[in-house]
Parts: C-alpha cells; structure tokens; sequence
C-alpha cells in the first residue's frame, strides 16, 4: 500500500472519527517517509477537539474505524500521549491528515 493511499483511506472516515472528538489526525512512521515495506504497520497520532472529552469509548471507537479502513496494523494514540523523548522528531515527520 502506498502512501497516498493510506491518507485516501484515512480521509474517507474523517467525519466518524471528527464524530468522536479527533480534530486532528497525523501520519508518521515508515508510510510519512515513503519508506513503509510489506510488513510495515500505519502509525498515526490524534488531537482531539478543544473542549471535548477524549473518553475511553470515543478512544477506542476512533481505533476501531482506523483499523477498520486500513489493512495493516496501527499504532495509535494521541499527541500528547507520545513520549518525550520521541516527540520532536515524530512531530516533524508528521503529514497532517486532516
């Protein structure tokens, strides 16, 4: 799978997943530097939207939508879920999705 067709596919669901409070959502990893092989997972990071309560199901719900749109695994979580000593590169490796 190509990149752009990763964020085609992410793109498609961004209603649902605007729907359980993600404002944004971020490539990076293998597939934001056009290096992803055959057995290369998606990761991804979310903002959520100010003022809105990321609980646990709109969390998880979010998950099962980007498992669902894509056929490889994916590494999820939020921005400031990722850790300190990962963040600046991630962040400056990140394609904005949406």
């Amino acid at each position: 799978m190509q990149t752009t067709e990763v964020i085609s596919r992410l793109r498609a669901i961004e209603p649902q997943l605007r729907a359980f409070g993600v404002d944004g959502l971020y490539l990076f990893g293998s597939y934001a530097r056009n290096e992803a092989g055959p057995d290369s997972d998606v990761d991804v990071f979310i903002d959520r939207a100010p003022g809105t309560e990321l609980d646990l199901d709109a969390f998880m719900g979010a998950y099962d939508l980007l498992k669902a749109a894509l056929p490889v695994n994916v590494d999820y979580g939020t921005r400031t879920g990722l850790s300190k000593f990962i963040r600046e590169d991630v962040e400056r490796e990140a394609i904005r999705v949406f």
